[in-house]
């Protein structure tokens, strides 16, 4: 593995771990194993790694949407396979949450993460739109908008009621609300 690769993973590891703000520069090299200059040779600062974490974080989630969307049979189908992943995936974490809105959270008031913190927002909406137009090609562009923000905020409300409470039936009226919008929208 390059360096540069390194020191990514090992950032993200302990991003994942102790959150962006627990981590320090020396404990990313020492994970990695490199040196400060090399840090520097590729990075400006910590905030570059983190930059690359949003990029990464968004990319996994279109990864995962596009992986469930290519088993799916029709919208209720995607969403149930969608669901029952981010289930499972909850189980081998220690962060129970949207892993951009847990990162986006600790980050909130550092300005410089604004445009990234949106652009990567902004790429899940535009996976959640590209998993509906597979079934409804025809649904009206302001409806593919509105349904993908309602289903991508009933997942992020979802787990973060989820990850307060550990009640697996939050989940379960996560999964009911994301099909009642999806049917109700579509409906239309």
């Amino acid at each position: 593995m390059k360096p540069k690769e390194k020191i990514l993973e090992s950032s993200f590891a302990l991003f994942r771990e102790k959150g962006f703000q627990a981590t320090g520069i020396a404990e990313i090299l020492e994970r990695a194993g490199a040196y400060k200059k090399t840090l520097y040779d590729h990075f400006k600062s910590k905030d570059d790694i983190g930059f690359e974490y949003l990029n990464y974080l968004s990319e996994q989630q279109r990864i995962v949407m596009l992986k469930v969307l290519s088993k799916a049979n029709d919208i209720t189908d995607f969403i149930d396979k969608w669901v029952n992943f981010i289930v499972r995936n909850q189980r081998n974490t220690s962060r129970k949450d949207c892993p951009i809105a847990l990162f986006s959270g600790e980050i909130s008031h550092l300005h410089q993460f604004d445009s990234y913190r949106n652009n990567a927002v902004q790429h899940v909406l535009e996976t959640v739109e590209v998993c509906i137009l597979k079934f409804e090609p025809n649904l009206r562009p302001d409806l593919v908008k509105s349904l993908s923000y309602e289903l991508y905020m009933s997942y992020l409300g979802g787990l973060r009621l989820y990850a307060l409470t550990k009640d697996r039936k939050v989940i379960e009226r996560m999964k009911a609300q994301m099909m009642h919008s999806a049917q109700r929208l579509i409906k239309s």
